[in-house]
């Protein structure tokens, strides 16, 4: 880990923030690549380094090693998501839509007077022309300086506790279970001289150019299609649920079949059981719905409740984690506490010491955080735990999966199952909403990055380990990377505010954006509770049940039946992102079952060139459609949502 890799990384990072939030936010706000994994311009970087490796070496003296460049790509990976939706262009609406909204008739004042004061700027005319624009465009920068000192503070600890946590089963899923990262083929593909499954570079075989050339024209039609719809063009996905339209079908109305290259090309390297398992589960949700209709079983029309499914599927493989790894635990325990040496750690990139007390002293300074902005430890601890414990189950989906999605677990649903186990009226004491009002005010961390930056960590362990970069110091380059990568997005993001406003942002009009308008409707809701609070919910607890009884179940059923189809992953994957993930996998799913029959294993390897190409293609296409269509102008980039 040399520090021009470093330097040159924390470059990249800048120019990759910026383009990310250039086509998420000012040209392009329903352009959803910016929240692709990995994010496109970390493919985009590293290509052109490898590119640009002859200059580079006169430049810097001799070439970027292999190691070099994949030390920063696990900085890009890191840096480059915090200017999306997860991140700072959720927080900023997040603290201020009550203020600037507010009115006599919508009681959004009662946020205002339950949160803390220094939770954002006190000048109400500040927040007022971050959504309307300033005179000059300038940004008063003292005003914002402690509240965004005080977030990144709360940021820094869920990130530095989610590494930790992710840190301590690396061992446990690389080294005995052997699980097989697939989304690090993308990078070893790039930089490794044989790509896997060849004997000749990645961009020497004929295959991966077959593929390029599918994805290419594939994207080419779909560009074209957005700028004049006459053109025939396959777009992302085909709505088969259209045909139905009478009872009790109609339960498949909303299923669409999606093709998307850059998951076709991944699921190649999942196992059948996992592929079959999620479009199987998928499809089994609507089916439940056609029979309950059928025998006229179904009395609330949110059955069969898949999301809480799904919730309960996650808290169910979280206790399985635990319970597969103790072992493990167990030896990073003694090794933090009583420094026992026959308890080898040299090839941890985080020493166990660091990785066991860092998850527990970063989960107390988390919660002490929150006690001291008002937040009642009764309901910070078993919410933070909600989000940590979520984004390690995510991880493994990555680990063993390698689902190219940042939503791949129970979105936004870290607070909704607490209010739906306990009930709304819980939460307000003597009078008191302050604790309903904290809850709400952390919800944003449960929308994308602070789950989907675990699943990173484990990858850049398992692929540090691939490269062999043994250092001690990756813990210092993760957190340097997620500092580096939040204060140039809020230098992004706030610029740009104070520019053009935030309500016109982001696709938005006057009443704001995605982000903005999701933030308010949050907070509407929250008063409506205030005014009329709500008690446990029977029916939706009774399906996280439902959830985690079935993933039990299937665990179960693995260990005493070795050939089970039926693989606990992913069920739960099914009921959190399988509308975007089932078809595709059910393609591949049919496809590895031909090629296991027709040449097995050969045959299987000499295809691997041809699905990464499908992957690497899909990244690169999308990335440069992008940039065709804002060329095109508006109408064209609403015309064709490029999405990841």
């Amino acid at each position: 880990m040399t520090m021009r890799a470093i330097l040159i990384a924390m470059i990249l990072s800048v120019v990759s923030i910026y383009w990310q939030h250039l086509s998420s936010v000012i040209e392009g706000g329903s352009t959803l690549y910016a929240l692709s994994t990995p994010p496109v311009p970390a493919i985009f970087c590293i290509l052109l380094l490898i590119g640009a490796a002859p200059l580079l070496g006169k430049v810097l003296g001799k070439p970027l090693s292999k190691q070099e460049l994949i030390v920063i790509f696990m900085f890009l990976v890191l840096a480059i998501p915090q200017v999306t939706w997860g991140v700072t262009e959720i927080l900023l609406p997040w603290m201020t839509t009550h203020v600037y909204f507010a009115t006599p008739q919508n009681d959004l004042h009662k946020i205002t007077e339950l949160l803390p004061k220094w939770y954002y700027p006190s000048d109400p005319d500040l927040i007022r022309e971050m959504y309307e624009g300033s005179a000059d465009g300038s940004v008063p920068w003292k005003p914002w300086l402690y509240p965004l000192g005080m977030w990144t503070i709360l940021m820094t600890l869920m990130f530095f506790t989610g590494m930790c946590l992710v840190s301590m089963f690396r061992k446990q899923w690389a080294d005995r279970e052997r699980l097989r990262f697939p989304l690090l083929l993308l990078p070893i593909s790039l930089v490794e001289k044989e790509s896997p499954g060849s004997h000749v570079p990645f961009f020497r075989n004929p295959l991966v150019w077959i593929a390029f050339v599918l994805v290419f024209t594939h994207h080419i039609l779909n560009v074209m299609n957005a700028y004049n719809p006459s053109v025939a063009a396959l777009k992302d996905f085909y709505r088969i649920g259209a045909i139905f339209t009478e009872e009790p079908w109609t339960a498949y109305h909303n299923v669409r079949f999606f093709y998307r290259p850059q998951v076709l090309g991944l699921a190649y390297f999942v196992s059948p059981d996992l592929l079959f398992s999620t479009w199987f589960s998928f499809l089994m949700q609507p089916t439940s719905t056609v029979i309950a209709d059928v025998f006229g079983l179904r009395q609330d029309p949110s059955f069969p409740f898949s999301v809480e499914q799904g919730s309960g599927a996650f808290l169910a493989m979280l206790f399985v984690l635990f319970w597969v790894g103790r072992g493990q635990l167990a030896l990073i325990a003694r090794k933090a506490l009583t420094g026992d040496p026959s308890i080898d750690d040299s090839d941890e990139r985080i020493p166990y010491r660091w990785s066991f007390f860092g998850a527990i002293g970063g989960f107390t300074a988390i919660i002490i955080w929150s006690h001291f902005s008002g937040f009642s430890p009764v309901f910070s601890i078993p919410y933070v735990f909600l989000l940590l414990g979520f984004g390690l189950v995510y991880s493994r989906v990555r680990a063993e999966g390698g689902i190219p999605a940042v939503w791949a677990f129970p979105f936004n649903e870290h607070k909704r199952m607490m209010f739906q186990l306990l009930g709304t009226r819980r939460f307000i004491r003597s009078g008191d909403a302050s604790d309903l009002v904290m809850l709400a005010s952390y919800s944003w961390m449960g929308r994308g990055y602070f789950t989907s930056q675990m699943g990173y960590q484990i990858e850049n362990e398992a692929l540090s380990d691939r490269f062999d970069i043994r250092t001690r110091r990756y813990g210092l380059m993760a957190v340097l990377a997620f500092v580096v990568g939040a204060a140039v997005a809020y230098y992004a993001t706030l610029s740009s505010y104070y520019k053009f406003g935030a309500v016109t942002l982001g696709g938005g009009t006057t009443a704001g954006g995605g982000n903005v308008s999701n933030a308010r409707t949050q907070w509407e809701e929250i008063v409506g509770y205030i005014n009329n609070p709500t008690g446990p919910s029977r029916n939706r607890n009774i399906a996280i049940s439902v959830g985690a009884v079935v993933t039990l179940a299937m665990v179960a059923l693995r260990f005493f039946w070795l050939q089970s189809p039926f693989h606990p992953l992913g069920y739960a994957i099914s009921l959190n992102y399988g509308y975007a993930l089932w078809s595709n996998f059910m393609l591949v799913w049919i496809v590895k079952l031909a090629v296991q029959r027709l040449g097995g294993a050969r045959l299987y390897r000499q295809l691997m060139p041809f699905f990464l190409g499908l992957v690497i293609a899909d990244l690169v296409a999308g990335g440069l459609s992008w940039l065709i269509l804002l060329a095109f102008g508006p109408r064209a980039l609403a015309g064709y949502v490029v999405q990841f």
